[in-house]
């Protein structure tokens, strides 16, 4: 039954039954009378449809704004944030004291301790972690360039792992550690494992030694194969990578050509520093009309030639065809109060859409109109992504993490 919304009188009385192709105007006062099967039993609803005045596939920032990283340091001017045991470990540096911050709920509580790493020193950009282990670059670099490997199983206690030095740590395929070090030739893969540390084979000149993003695990269900996938990065020349690189147990390979122009979909320029996640969107499904939810993959940010990027590229095919989220495409990213950086870091979490109210008063949110309409219950988990600090276009440490979303997850 269709009503006037402004004296009630009725409209219009619509059967289904009879006609299911009959059509609804909205503007009007609407409600469903629903028949039990006994022909007897009823329920009656009213119907209104709400149109989010929001590009839904958008990947926004302005559903909460930024908060200081969470550190007892003043005046950090480095950090590092991984996943380690289901929380966020993020690692700050002043350039003297370091400290960590863990936490499971990253938007609402964070447990802030100082420690001292071995040999007074500890590359923050280094850190990378494993199941049970997490590595570092320590102490005084030698004439080369390389640092001595450190381990931790808490963040805050570290040890060294003898005879084990490295120029730069990638990420960890399996319980192996990979990463290059720097010899008077040249450089050369290296890797720690089961207490076994290895570095022999001359890198390839178009694979960088440094710069790189953060490491994605992947498994192949077909072949059973692990690998992990890394973006961009610098090259011993000095110039920077755009491929995507994968290691799969015995060897590294550029997988994909995202980074050359007339490649697999849109490129990507070369650059270092990007971020580089999983993360999910929702395909529309025509056969089923209903829209299914997939792991995609994506490229954030960081340096090229140019300066800091900002930009987004995605893809659910690693190897295959990557987009480019331009204004008005699906996953656009918002700029609103979201500052283009490199070298940051992310985090995803699944969380209520309803943020606790503990983290109320210390979170600085955006001034928007959208936050009110979330249509989501208070119990129901929402994927976010969290990116920590980084570095701006003028090489300023950005002191925040922002909070972004895609909008569909919260309707």
């Amino acid at each position: 039954t269709v009503f006037n919304k402004d004296d009630g009188s009725l409209l219009k009385t619509i059967d289904y039954l009879a006609d299911d192709s009959d059509s609804i105007d909205f503007n009007n006062d609407v409600k469903m009378k629903v028949v039990a099967a006994d022909g007897v039993t009823t329920q009656e609803y009213r119907i209104e449809v709400r149109v989010h005045q929001v590009q839904a596939d958008s990947l926004v920032w302005a559903t909460l704004g930024a908060h200081t990283l969470p550190t007892l340091l003043e005046t950090p001017v480095a950090q590092k944030t991984v996943a380690f045991g289901d929380k966020a470990y993020c690692f700050t540096t002043d350039g003297t004291a370091y400290n960590l911050g863990v936490s499971s709920t990253p938007a609402d509580q964070w447990d802030l301790y100082a420690f001292a790493p071995w040999g007074d020193t500890l590359s923050v950009s280094t850190i990378v972690a494993s199941s049970d282990t997490i590595f570092a670059l320590c102490g005084t670099p030698d004439a080369d360039g390389n640092q001595t490997l450190c381990r931790s199983t808490d963040g805050l206690t570290w040890t060294p792992v003898a005879d084990a030095r490295f120029a730069a740590l990638i990420g960890v395929w399996g319980e192996r550690l990979m990463g290059v070090a720097a010899t008077s030739a040249g450089y050369v893969h290296a890797t720690y494992e089961e207490g076994a540390y290895a570095a022999e084979m001359a890198v390839d000149a178009d694979f960088p030694v440094s710069g790189y993003s953060n490491t994605i695990a992947y498994r192949d269900t077909s072949y059973g194969t692990s690998q992990i996938y890394f973006f961009g990065g610098r090259c011993a020349d000095d110039s920077y990578s755009g491929h995507i690189w994968a290691y799969d147990g015995e060897r590294w390979a550029a997988l994909s050509n995202v980074g050359i122009a007339g490649g697999a979909g849109a490129s990507v320029s070369p650059r270092e520093g990007a971020l580089f996640f999983s993360y999910y969107n929702d395909e529309y499904n025509a056969e089923s009309d209903y829209f299914v939810r997939r792991i995609y993959y994506y490229i954030l940010g960081g340096k090229d030639a140019s300066g800091v990027c900002n930009d987004l590229y995605y893809t659910n095919t690693l190897g295959g065809y990557w987009e480019q989220a331009a204004k008005g495409t699906p996953l656009y990213v918002s700029n609103m109060r979201f500052t283009p950086r490199a070298f940051a870091s992310a985090y995803i979490s699944e969380e209520s859409s309803v943020v606790p109210a503990t983290s109320l008063s210390t979170w600085q949110w955006a001034d928007t109109p959208y936050l009110s309409r979330m249509t989501r219950s208070s119990n129901e988990v929402v994927p976010y992504v969290y990116v920590l600090g980084g570095y701006d276009s003028r090489n300023n440490f950005i002191d925040e993490i922002c909070r972004g979303v895609v909008w569909r997850f919260t309707f």
